[in-house]
């Protein structure tokens, strides 16, 4: 199975927007969204998944349960279910959730 660009869903949240590429109504068990973070992220605590997160370009930071680490490319951050994060700085991103995720997977904490 091949998605192109053309065929994804775009999103805009202000600080960050993007493309879906898997959405949670296509039921495959999983998303992915390619992600471009203009500021922050909001705090936010995940509920009943794993998320993932593979910085493709710029440079930023994550907190990850009050740890922040710089964000450069290539690496790869893992928030895991009950885990509270946070992201900023200028970075596309790739973002891949097991399962697939909604708002309904999200506590937002600010």
């Amino acid at each position: 199975m091949k998605i192109s660009l053309r065929d994804t869903t775009y999103f805009d949240r202000d600080a960050f927007n993007g493309n879906l590429y898997v959405e949670k109504k296509d039921d495959k068990g999983f998303n992915a969204l390619l992600v471009h973070c203009l500021t922050r992220h909001y705090k936010t605590r995940l509920k009943s998944a794993t998320r993932m997160y593979l910085v493709l370009e710029g440079v930023g930071t994550f907190t990850i349960n009050d740890d922040k680490q710089d964000a450069v490319k290539d690496d790869f951050f893992i928030i895991s279910d009950g885990d509270t994060y946070e992201y900023e700085g200028e970075m596309k991103l790739f973002e891949f959730n097991i399962p697939a995720t909604d708002n309904s997977n999200e506590e937002k904490l600010d």
